[in-house]
């Protein structure tokens, strides 16, 4: 017999206005399965996932969850039925302890005398890997975003429902945490709840999924088992053309390469000694296990963090890297892992954020020249294709690829000779992901060098020249272009000194699968 079927969605469609966000979309989660939902930003997934929870009232179609029919549009009727949500940007009260916020998630019959909180709350906390003293008592607000992240599926877990679903859970976490979630969530699926999975980290949901459901505009592009489908063929189903045109390929040119960066023995906290060059039109990467001092060796570099010795030189002037604006004034520009608290003002326009930096090149004489600053970022929107309705849009209500692409275009418009660019896909769906790429391409065809520290060895693979593996705050290895490819960094990485433990699982967590029945259709 087949699993029962804990959340069926058949001809489901939504319109907002004149953008109609879900078309005849059918989707289904079985007891005892892991459900991946990927798609781009704007491809229907958060629709499909709030008419599922009940906030959201689709235009055509049904909902069952645990086989009753979610008649109306009521989260309170789809918890009852047996639905559950974490939600990615949280839904507790911050001022309140950790233990009321559990408390007040649980329903009511299952909630323990009230003066038994504490010792409820650890319990919970302990089953989901948040053992912590300081938690119960804790305000929700003190924790950090990965533990707020964690304790929203211990929020939803409390419920103990049929069905759990999870949107994007892993954008805060770090690989330690990402394995504490995928062994909760397959302790749910041997449980037998079903799980819904949404996330952009492809790896991650190659690895713990069952089966895979892409949606592309708002339309159902198929269903996958998830141990017979690869990350290209997935990505080429997420955006509709092949994985190669991914990682363009550098412009064919006739000058020379210059140095334009030369570190030599530079040592700070955590890193060092550390030589390398950047040449013009390049890209290099920055590989290694989390916790081997890439955070801090960009820091250095961009100014925000002194270094302790030696010497670094920009175009062939000396620097003392002693603040972030003498980098910015030879030509270094970091583009920041963190873009919404490190690169990015929420509350202001796309063209504010784009050109902060960068409004002497549209001032004469103390008085800005309105036409050509919005002239210059329409031309990077193009370029970048961001999607905003304006440029004065609030960079806060974008997608987060879009923020993504306007703390590109920042950098872009300073026309630095060196960018520093921290994981500049994290968090960014894969069609975001491949205009990033084309746009630092076209900065380093037109002889900017690129330094790229990414986690993600596919991307380090496709996107560089060549690749610098860290390990103990020093580079280990140098892998040249010609011997460029995923598996070549994986064991550079394994083979390191100083190996940590996500290390020993670059690519992610191999969680156990248990058999599902059925094929995918």
């Amino acid at each position: 017999m087949s699993p029962e079927l804990v959340l069926e969605m058949e001809g489901v469609s939504r319109q907002f206005g004149a953008v109609r966000a879900l078309t005849n979309v059918s989707f289904d989660c079985r007891a005892g399965e892991i459900h991946a939902l990927v798609g781009e930003n704007g491809s229907g997934k958060s629709t499909l996932l709030g008419i599922a929870s009940g906030f959201v009232d689709p235009d055509l179609g049904t909902v069952r969850i645990g086989g009753e029919e979610l008649k109306r549009d009521s989260p309170a009727l789809a918890r009852k039925l047996g639905l559950a949500m974490a939600y990615q940007d949280g839904s507790s009260v911050h001022a309140e302890p950790v233990k009321n916020n559990l408390y007040y998630a649980a329903p009511p019959d299952q909630r323990p005398p009230f003066w038994q909180r504490k010792k409820w709350a650890r319990q919970v906390l302990t089953e989901f890997d948040l053992d912590l003293e300081l938690f119960p008592d804790a305000p929700t607000g003190f924790l950090t975003m990965a533990e707020r992240q964690l304790f929203e599926v211990a929020k939803a877990l409390v419920t103990h429902p049929k069905v759990l679903l999870l949107d994007e859970p892993t954008t805060a976490l770090g690989p330690d945490e990402v394995e504490a979630l995928h062994r909760t969530i397959v302790a749910c699926r041997h449980g037998g709840v079903g799980v819904v999975y949404v996330s952009h980290r492809l790896p991650e949901v190659l690895e713990v999924a069952d089966r895979i459901t892409v949606l592309r505009d708002g339309q159902h592009q198929g269903t996958f088992d998830a141990r017979a489908t690869t990350e290209p063929e997935l990505v080429e189903r997420i955006v509709g053309r092949p994985f190669e045109a991914a990682f363009p390929p550098p412009a064919p040119t006739s000058r020379e390469p210059e140095e334009v960066l030369v570190v030599d023995g530079l040592q700070g906290q955590a890193f060092g000694p550390v030589s390398f060059t950047l040449h013009s039109g390049e890209i290099v990467g920055i590989a290694g296990a989390e916790g081997n001092g890439q955070p801090q060796l960009f820091d250095c570099l961009a100014g925000r963090v002194p270094p302790r010795a030696g010497r670094v030189a920009c175009d062939g002037k000396e620097l003392t890297l002693i603040s972030t604006h003498e980098a910015v004034g030879a030509g270094i520009m970091l583009l920041p892992g963190n873009r919404k608290e490190e690169a990015l003002m929420g509350v202001l326009g796309v063209k504010v954020n784009a050109t902060i930096q960068s409004l002497h090149r549209f001032s004469r004489f103390g008085v800005l020249r309105r036409g050509a600053e919005r002239s210059a970022v329409n031309r990077l929107v193009a370029e970048l294709e961001i999607r905003t309705p304006s440029l004065d849009q609030p960079v806060e209500f974008l997608s987060g690829g879009n923020q993504q692409k306007v703390s590109v275009a920042r950098s872009f418009l300073k026309e630095p000779s060196v960018i520093l660019a921290y994981e500049p896909s994290q968090g960014v769906d894969v069609g975001s992901r491949f205009d990033i790429y084309k746009a630092l391409r076209a900065r380093s065809d037109a002889g900017a060098a690129l330094l790229v520290k990414s986690s993600d060895p596919i991307e380090l693979s496709g996107l560089c020249d060549r690749v610098l593996v860290m390990s103990r705050g020093t580079i280990i290895e140098e892998i040249p272009g010609d011997e460029l490819d995923e598996v070549r960094i994986v064991e550079a990485i394994v083979r390191g000194p100083g190996m940590s433990k996500a290390a020993r699982s670059p690519l992610g967590v191999a969680m156990p699968k248990a058999p599902t029945s059925g094929e995918a259709r």
